[in-house]
């Protein structure tokens, strides 16, 4: 089996974005849907920046985008995500107070909405929510995930999932369902119930397909 396409662990962010992504996307030849949604990427702390991703006839293409109020384009994200800068590294470099982070057959093109499936699922998708995993020694990893005209106008998550290590691992490696890890109290919804759901189903349905 090929080893999935991952970035040196300690890349700093822009180089990830402007360079590495792009390069690997070119690499890989992977085809995406011509409706693949503008994801939107801001990360916090030192290194950070923001970036939106496009896919077009010309392939994957990244631009920066400069800090202040967002003007509106025709290109305006489907898709915004937020995190800080050590918790998107830790998805590429292990943590040792964290799970995993992403399932072992995944590259990092796979954090985009590519494949005409996701992109069928995420446009049944608006709001904003709030992903949490607890870890060791206190260690929270987040991920605030916006999709849509109603994620992109609400001024803070609508919903929070909370998942400890030891589920949020097994979700991963399929030995746990999402809808199964819900329905035995492994994982804890605050706010919009029906929301947390669609992203559960969402995510079940990619982790389905490793």
């Amino acid at each position: 089996m090929t080893e999935p396409l991952r970035p040196p662990p300690g890349i700093a962010p822009a180089v990830f974005f402007e360079s590495w992504l792009p390069a690997a996307a070119a690499d890989m030849a992977r085809t995406a849907a011509s409706d693949a949604p503008v994801v939107q990427v801001h990360l916090s702390g030192p290194g950070g920046g923001a970036w939106r991703v496009h896919v077009g006839d010309e392939g994957l293409r990244v631009t920066p985008v400069a800090p202040g109020p967002r003007a509106r384009t025709g290109d305006d994200p489907g898709v915004m995500l937020r995190q800080s800068v050590a918790d998107f590294a830790a998805a590429f470099a292990r943590d040792p107070d964290l799970p995993e982070l992403l399932p072992a057959s995944w590259s990092a093109l796979d954090l985009l909405f590519l494949d005409a499936r996701d992109v069928a699922l995420v446009s049944q998708m608006g709001g904003r929510i709030l992903l949490e995993v607890t870890g060791q020694r206190r260690r929270r990893w987040a991920l605030d995930a916006a999709f849509g005209k109603d994620g992109l106008a609400a001024g803070r998550p609508r919903a929070t999932v909370q998942i400890d290590g030891p589920t949020y691992d097994g979700l991963c490696t399929r030995t746990l369902a999402p809808m199964q890890a819900l329905l035995a109290g492994k994982i804890r919804i605050d706010g919009d119930r029906a929301l947390a759901g669609r992203a559960l189903l969402l995510v079940g349905a990619r982790l389905a397909r490793q």
